[in-house]
């Protein structure tokens, strides 16, 4: 399996883990400016960290997405760049494949 297909389930994972953090330390009995306040804010870093990279990944992976190679015209110049096609040869496939 691809990193990308076990992204969902890390994903849950890690916020699930932050949630059962942020209430056992974040909201304790030991007042606004106690225990729980430090713990709090540390994980509303890493909260807002994890959400502002999964937004980021998403977006890299939709722009990797839009970027298709396999066209024929684009396999047809790489062919020809690499002098595995005759010039003749490039033009007439060119003429066929548009």
């Amino acid at each position: 399996m691809k990193d990308k297909d076990n992204m969902p389930i890390i994903i849950a994972v890690l916020l699930a883990l932050l949630l059962v953090f942020s209430f056992s330390w974040g909201f304790g009995g030991y007042g606004m400016m106690g225990f729980g306040m430090g713990f709090g804010f540390i994980f509303m870093l890493i909260f807002w960290g994890a959400i502002i990279w999964i937004i980021v990944t998403l977006i890299n992976s939709a722009q990797s997405n839009k970027k298709d190679d396999s066209d024929s015209l684009t396999i047809l110049k790489k062919r020809f760049a690499k002098g595995e096609i005759t010039k003749k040869q490039f033009e007439e496939m060119k003429k066929r494949i548009s």
